[in-house]
């Protein structure tokens, strides 16, 4: 996949008009040092960085990366997000981002892409940074879908990349989504494929709009010796519609389902609702996602969810940019359900691995895997450490231990000066190991500053502070930032 993109993306690049074609070119390069008390890093100094910073006591993690798009034909403006400002009618986009860190022994390709669409309709190939839903994307603790605190996933996607007015509603109506075939690869218990899909409605055009969406995610597919699950394209439409009761060889027997209906794969997702309201002072987004693992998830007794409220002061004087208040509470976990029936979040029985990439959880980083917990002093004085997914002898449903939990999560973003600026995130969570024992409790925060000394060059510093019954543990950052841009 690797060698494909770079090879489309030098073909582009070697096309006879080059000095034209690299009409908007961008290019990132940076490091940024990483050092703790303890052998690992506080938590938000490493989670929702798409893995670009190791879990070790000290690193540095330097990357260079690029972006370009070129625009085909004419520009509009759009109907359905009115701001003013002409669009590209088709474009290409393609970029890489190279990441190298682990004492300089990691060479790490975080993005290689290349997109190509049409107003809001997008084909995309590679693997990129997406986070799908209404989650607040700069200062969210993590969305329960798609957070940004693992890896990007390496798919080939169509989207519709924002909300498009639907026919005959007078732009009453919007919908948004996208449809994406993915890659997990073989660090993991099983090599598997990966199904997304999104679909949301927005309803409103003035100063208040309702949304509401359904984000759903699948591992399929699964190989490893001696096993291989059904990847016919049969399978693929039984993962797709969630057919009940399809037998796709991972040894359970529909037969046998007494309590809840049978699906194809390590299904979950999030449904999603919230609204936009403008004031005359401030711009608000509220959002609230319920997730579920399996059908019995799917259900008005599920209470579990994360909810957050943003305020954008419409003030350009003001130095608080973005406030951003959230809510995660993850303890009802089917509960109403037999107990044979229950599912851990991001936990299966059969695809052992979870919803984790490449040692990291996908969806909220306030749950902990068995890769993290291994640094904890709570958890290592109970032996936890990760699994060999190369061993034959792996309980399912062990991998995610802490997923249970209610909190809290405050982030801020600010803005000083013309040079200088900040974000702050502040987040408390309490919950049980393996859901029983004593309640846990756990606050991490952050802060962080940015200082821009030229127009190209920005440099960042950060202090981290963990607290409570997993881990004291204090760390920084330091960063170098450069970036240019054509015209």
């Amino acid at each position: 996949m690797k060698r494909l993109v770079l090879s489309f993306v030098f073909i582009l690049l070697s096309y006879s008009g080059f000095c034209q074609f690299l009409d908007s070119l961008q290019v990132n390069a940076g490091s940024i040092g990483t050092i703790a008390k303890d052998g690992y890093q506080p938590l938000w100094l490493v989670a929702n960085q798409w893995g670009a910073i190791t879990d070790q006591q000290y690193d540095a993690s330097t990357y260079v990366g690029f972006n370009n798009t070129h625009v085909f034909g004419k520009k509009y403006i759009s109907k359905s997000n009115p701001t003013g400002i002409e669009q590209p009618l088709f474009y290409v986009n393609y970029g890489a981002n190279v990441i190298n860190n682990n004492h300089f022994q990691n060479v790490i390709f975080q993005e290689g892409y290349v997109k190509a669409g049409y107003k809001h309709l997008e084909i995309r190939y590679g693997r990129f940074k997406d986070i799908p839903g209404e989650s607040d994307k700069d200062l969210s603790s993590g969305s329960l879908g798609v957070s940004g605190n693992a890896l990007p996933i390496p798919k080939i996607s169509i989207a519709l990349t924002d909300y498009v007015n639907v026919p005959f509603t007078n732009g009453w109506l919007q919908i948004k989504g996208q449809l994406s075939h993915g890659w997990f690869g073989r660090d993991r218990y099983l090599d598997s494929y990966y199904h997304e899909k999104t679909l949301y409605l927005r309803a409103g055009k003035r100063k208040f709009k309702f949304f509401a969406g359904l984000q759903h995610y699948v591992e399929w597919g699964g190989k490893r010796e001696g096993i291989q699950l059904d990847r016919s394209f049969k399978g693929y439409l039984n993962v797709f519609f969630s057919t009940t009761n399809a037998d796709d060889g991972s040894g359970f027997d529909p037969n046998a389902a007494k309590y809840a209906a049978y699906h194809a794969g390590d299904q979950r997702g999030v449904f999603e609702v919230g609204f936009d309201l403008e004031t005359e002072k401030n711009f608000l987004h509220f959002y609230h996602q319920t997730p579920f693992d399996d059908t019995w998830g799917v259900d008005i007794r599920n209470v579990d969810n994360l909810s957050g409220l943003s305020l954008v002061p419409k003030n350009e004087k003001s130095v608080l940019k973005k406030v951003l208040v959230e809510f995660v509470y993850t303890k009802t976990a089917d509960s109403y359900a037999p107990p044979e029936n229950r599912q851990a979040y991001y936990n299966n029985g059969y695809y052992k691995t979870g919803w984790e990439y490449d040692n990291r959880i996908v969806g909220t980083p306030l749950f902990i895997n068995r890769y993290r917990a291994q640094d904890y002093p709570y958890f290592q004085q109970r032996g936890i450490k990760p699994f060999d997914w190369n061993s034959s002898n792996i309980p399912g449903n062990s991998n995610i231990i802490y997923n249970q939990i209610i909190g809290g999560h405050i982030g801020l973003s600010l803005q000083f000066s013309n040079r200088l600026s900040g974000k702050t995130l502040l987040t408390y969570t309490n919950g049980q190991y393996q859901n029983s024992g004593p309640n846990l409790n756990q606050f991490y925060s952050l802060q962080e500053m940015y200082y821009c000394v030229s127009k190209s060059l920005k440099v960042s510093a950060g202090f981290a502070l963990d607290a409570g019954d997993f881990t004291h543990n204090v760390g920084g950052l330091v960063g170098l930032h450069w970036q240019f841009k054509k015209g």
